[in-house]
């Protein structure tokens, strides 16, 4: 007796739908908490050895410097050299307008006047310029062949960013309350004074680099600093204002 073949799979069974997204599974989401919790406590510890460094230039900016890079572990100099960046990086957005307008970046009208655009615009030239910073400090370190890694030269330039900041967003506030002139002037000269000192430290204390070299190549660093936030500026408005 002749056996009878099963019938063909419906199309329905051949090719079956595909199925909806499925939600996101339990393991997936606990992944995502654990990497938001470990980026906060990152970012708290950053801030905690930031502070504690901070603590130790205030009184000694220039001298205290090379002490306070050697304390720190490769990893936490990175971390303290990117949170003085940032830190830099507001102070300029919201106090040096007229530093940056003199590089041909007029970021205080941007902001302003030109909306969230030209607050992008203005974040993203301070940003350059304190990039720029650490940049040319590398580029200086591996041309004269100073020792130090690329955390030194984040370090440095975060260290010796962040007096300028401070000295700019100071003498932004003593001009809301009519302080001008040569006197308003003072903090910003002081904390640019600093930034050449710590930058000349160091090249000669932590990257052994001669005095003679270490003296040019502090005005090279800034100049390589304000090219990044010019060209970065001009982009940003090339990009998104078409001029």
């Amino acid at each position: 007796m002749s056996q009878i073949p099963p019938p063909p799979d419906s199309p329905d069974k051949a090719n079956p739908p595909n199925p909806p997204n499925s939600p996101p599974s339990p393991s997936q989401s606990q992944n995502f908490q654990r990497g938001a919790q470990d980026a906060v406590i990152a970012a708290k510890a950053a801030a905690q050895d930031a502070f504690k460094v901070f603590m130790q230039l205030i009184y000694n900016p220039v001298g205290a410097m090379p002490g306070a890079f050697a304390s720190l572990s490769s990893n936490q100099a990175m971390a303290v050299g990117g949170v003085f960046a940032a830190v830099f990086t507001l102070c300029l957005l919201f106090g040096g307008s007229g530093m940056m307008a003199m590089a041909g970046i007029p970021i205080g009208s941007m902001s302003s006047n030109l909306g969230f655009k030209g607050f992008l615009v203005s974040l993203l030239a301070s940003f350059g310029f304190a990039a720029g910073v650490a940049g040319g400090n590398f580029l200086a370190r591996l041309a004269l062949k100073g020792q130090g890694s690329l955390s030194f030269d984040i370090f440095s330039g975060g260290a010796a960013l962040l007096p300028l900041g401070l000295g700019l967003l100071a003498s932004s506030i003593l001009s809301v309350i009519g302080i001008t002139g040569a006197i308003g002037s003072v903090p910003t000269m002081i904390g640019g004074c600093l930034l050449v000192l710590v930058l000349f430290t160091g090249l000669t204390r932590v990257a052994n680099i001669n005095e003679g070299p270490a003296s040019y190549s502090v005005g090279v660093i800034l100049v390589v600093g304000v090219m990044a936030a010019y060209l970065i500026g001009r982009a940003c408005v090339k990009i998104l204002y078409g001029f």
